[in-house]
């Protein structure tokens, strides 16, 4: 609480600041003016709550400054000190709103207790204005308020509130919500991607800044006449997959119907965001044992494999232990034979729709499932001499197996990848001529590093023995003695036609130990390096002669 005191009479300045007890009345400053030129100056430099101030003073009266203080929007309690008890005084003291009108000489007793009542009045005025600012803030940022308080109360899974810590929340953060208001959850889980041509993932979101306000608006439209309403939207993923969407209870809802609002959700978003969702609709809850609720909602959407834009009720949820029964392996195993990819897709679709229809498609039973049919490709593969661990590698591969286990859609999306590429490259494979190319190919672009049948496996993803193999017998010469003739054909065109040093001629043909060059050179040409050149040029000159 700050006071400033205004009076051209120093002798009536000094005997305020002295006999007034401004310790017990809560004041912290006191500033002093001897003009209202220098009581200007002090309201633009400190806050000021009551102001003391006579009337006549020289370079303009108190009034003048009241008048310009309320022109300047400063709040300020004031009370005016006079000689004269003049009613022209008072009546323009009262329209300036001055809080008293006191007639000199001074009892302090009394101007004591009407400053108590202007502190009183200054608090009751800054309570006021504290409410209203909080009331303004909470309208401008409610949204914002209700979503870190839902983030807080919901996503931190190292934090609960306790009944009454959850209650000193909401007061605190002037929430108008009670422990025993009732609220539904619904998980909303978005497939914001799709394959394109089984070789390219396309992401459907790559520039939906705002698909959080157009989602808040189509769940706002399609619940517009059920008894709940939206009170909360929250991103549970940076990535845009996954939302909780949080109605507030106005009255007790079919949860029937809302399964049908559900599923209209679902196709007004296929139509509107052009995106595959999945709907988990929790049940009512009161705000104390929402958190738990939604953890439920969670674990069910974890547990549950199902097929995408299909709403999946908590209440008939049940977590079944389903026992793992393979398919037939050794019928799929004949597809993979014959290249009958169709119905190696189909019996695996049919497989897990009979798992959904008998709600035994959970987390244990898909991946058993799973590791099974990749583990079969991966056999077959070997037995083709194929490397499945560097044939299945990539975005593409490591996206689609990342998200394999999301939705029946998204396992068949990875298992038809794994087939698909399977079989394509097993058609190159069956003809040992196309891969004897390519290792060609290979060498005559790579000759100059270090190439070895672990290289080619990597390239080829083909296993080594049996690169240098269908090599052999297709060249009739091994991959190394290739390589060889490669690098010395290659070094005889540099000696020839180029002035480069040896050694750099050695190096640029793969081989950084100089002797080894000239050795392995000299074996398959009869001659050194140097005498290969010396010859080559003796021969071009005697050619022009």
């Amino acid at each position: 609480m700050n006071v400033l005191i205004a009076d051209d009479d120093r002798f009536v300045i000094s005997a305020l600041e002295q006999k007034i007890d401004w310790i017990s009345l809560g004041v912290k400053n006191i500033y002093c003016a001897y003009n209202i030129r220098q009581a200007m100056k002090l309201f633009a430099e400190h806050p000021i709550d009551i102001l003391i101030s006579d009337i006549e003073m020289p370079q303009g009266n108190g009034l003048e400054l009241l008048a310009w203080i309320r022109s300047e929007g400063y709040k300020v309690q004031t009370i005016f000190l006079t000689n004269y008890a003049d009613f022209h005084y008072a009546q323009k003291a009262i329209e300036l709103q001055s809080f008293e009108y006191y007639l000199k000489p001074i009892e302090f007793e009394k101007l004591e207790l009407i400053i108590k009542k202007a502190i009183k009045k200054v608090r009751v005025g800054q309570q006021n204005e504290n409410v209203l600012k909080v009331g303004q803030y909470w309208q401008e940022n409610k949204e914002e308020i209700k979503e870190h308080f839902w983030s807080s109360h919901i996503k931190r899974s190292d934090f609960r509130f306790t009944l009454e810590e959850l209650q000193v929340e909401l007061e605190t953060k002037h929430i108008d919500y009670s422990v025993d208001d009732h609220f539904l959850p619904l998980l909303i889980e978005f497939f914001p991607y799709e394959l394109v041509d089984n070789k390219e993932i396309l992401y459907l979101f790559n520039h939906e800044g705002n698909l959080r306000n157009k989602l808040n608006s189509i769940i706002e439209t399609v619940f517009q006449n059920y008894t709940i309403q939206l009170d909360g939207l929250l991103p549970l993923q940076m990535n845009n997959e996954e939302y909780l969407a949080i109605f507030k209870l106005m009255q007790t809802p079919d949860l029937s119907s809302l399964s049908a609002a559900c599923n209209e959700l679902i196709e007004t978003v296929n139509h509107q965001l052009h995106c595959d969702i999945q709907c988990y609709l929790g049940t009512v809850e009161s705000l104390a044992q929402f958190k738990s609720r939604v953890t439920k909602l969670q674990a069910a959407r974890n547990e549950n494999i199902n097929y995408r834009n299909r709403t999946i009720l908590l209440d008939n949820h049940q977590n079944k232990t389903a026992k793992y029964i393979e398919p037939n392996l050794k019928l799929l195993e004949e597809y993979l034979l014959t290249e009958n990819r169709d119905s190696f897709i189909n019996r695996c679709q049919r497989y897990l729709h009979n798992l959904v229809d008998k709600s035994e498609a959970n987390q244990h039973v898909i991946s058993n499932f799973k590791i099974d049919i990749t583990q079969l490709i991966y056999t077959h593969l070997k037995k083709k001499e194929i490397l499945a661990h560097h044939l299945f590698q990539g975005k593409t591969f490591d996206f689609l197996h990342e998200q394999s286990m999301r939705s029946i859609e998204d396992l068949m999306n990875y298992l038809s990848y794994l087939v698909d590429v399977s079989l394509d490259y097993m058609k190159f494979t069956n003809s040992q001529k196309s891969v004897v190319h390519k290792i060609c190919d290979y060498i005559d672009q790579n000759y100059h590093e270090n190439v070895t049948r672990s290289n080619l496996a990597s390239t080829l993803y083909l296993s080594p023995d049996y690169i240098a193999r269908i090599f052999k017998k297709e060249m009739g010469i091994s991959l190394i003695n290739y390589l060889i003739k490669k690098r010395i054909e290659v070094a005889k065109d540099l000696l020839s036609n180029t002035d480069h040093p040896v050694h750099l001629i050695s190096d640029k043909v793969g081989y950084g130990n100089y002797s080894y060059f000239t050795r392995i050179f000299k074996k398959e040409t009869n001659y050194t390096p140097m005498d290969y050149r010396k010859n080559n040029k003796c021969l071009s000159k005697s050619l022009k002669q």
